[in-house]
């Protein structure tokens, strides 16, 4: 019984070290794609709204559909800029596997 007990226990070891160790790949690829791709020429600079702000307000799912595809979320929501005083956001270069990691990236802030 108590070998049982002890390859559950590690089982359950391993599997929560792989979670964390793809969670820091997965934060570690957002900042590296959203660096690559200028998110903060204008996140940064007041040419775009400032991200610390704005995430709060949105759940990782609409982050994630938004750097994927911005016109189907200003339709979905119902406003164009999403933030008054904005331009529109361009749609971004990224795959799929790329544009989760920077939802996550960001939600995390």
């Amino acid at each position: 019984m108590f070998k049982i007990v002890k390859w559950a226990v590690l089982a359950g070891i391993a599997v929560f070290a792989l979670w964390g160790a793809y969670h820091t790949y997965m934060l570690d690829l957002g900042k590296r794609n959203f660096a690559r791709l200028g998110c903060a020429s204008c996140h940064f600079s007041g040419g775009g709204p400032n991200l610390a702000h704005v995430l709060p307000q949105y759940d990782e799912k609409t982050v994630e559909d938004f750097i994927r595809d911005p016109e189907a979320v200003y339709k979905r929501l119902g406003r164009k800029p999403l933030n008054p005083g904005f331009g529109v956001m361009h749609r971004v270069k990224a795959s799929d596997l790329e544009v989760t990691a920077m939802a996550e990236y960001l939600k995390s802030w």
